[in-house]
């Protein structure tokens, strides 16, 4: 008996991250390219991994054992990345420096902000190098770093990576990520 599926829309292969400062232009598809302003993040480990965790609360009246209805009270979005380029450009970007992590390398200093002054960005991921209407890309419009970020040094032939698992906030008037189907409606 047939499974009944679709071989071609099974995803294959991991896609590319891409960050630009709040308030860059965004992309209105996914098959056109990127202005300028955004730069590739680089080499990842695995890829990266987008979840969103949502909570559904019971209404419950007294005349009705089972709740009547579940409403949602919270969507909370992340995109897991562990970055292979350790370089000053991406430890800024996972600490929220200013948008000075997104000029070229440099061997200036790097310090940590101060708490609070963290600054937010924007990411894009494309699943494809060329694209056309065969890509897919994901917008996430307001992102910072949360959790624990942590940097390895190991034994070659292991790789020196930051871990970092970036939240998702909502911006004003905006969710806070945007999807753009391939022609064929695959998503990832």
């Amino acid at each position: 008996m047939a499974a009944g599926g679709t071989p071609s829309f099974v995803n294959l292969g991991p896609g590319r991250l891409y960050v630009a400062p709040l308030g860059t232009t965004e992309p209105v598809n996914c098959s056109t390219a990127l202005p300028s302003a955004w730069r590739a993040i680089g080499y990842t480990e695995d890829g990266s991994a987008f979840s969103s965790d949502l909570t559904n609360e019971p209404v419950e009246v007294a005349e009705e054992v089972d709740p009547i209805r579940y409403v949602l009270t919270r969507r909370a979005n992340t995109l897991v990345v562990t970055l292979a380029e350790t370089v000053r450009k991406n430890l800024g970007l996972v600490f929220g420096d200013s948008a000075a992590n997104l000029a070229p390398n440099d061997g200036a200093a790097f310090e940590p902000p101060d708490p609070g002054v963290e600054v937010a960005f924007m990411l894009v991921w494309d699943k494809l190098d060329t694209v056309d209407a065969t890509n897919r890309r994901w917008v996430y419009r307001q992102c910072k770093a949360g959790g624990t970020i942590e940097l390895g040094a190991r034994k070659a032939p292991q790789k020196s990576l930051i871990a970092v698992t970036f939240s998702l906030e909502k911006p004003d008037g905006l969710a806070p990520f945007k999807v753009f189907p391939s022609s064929t409606g695959l998503v990832r």
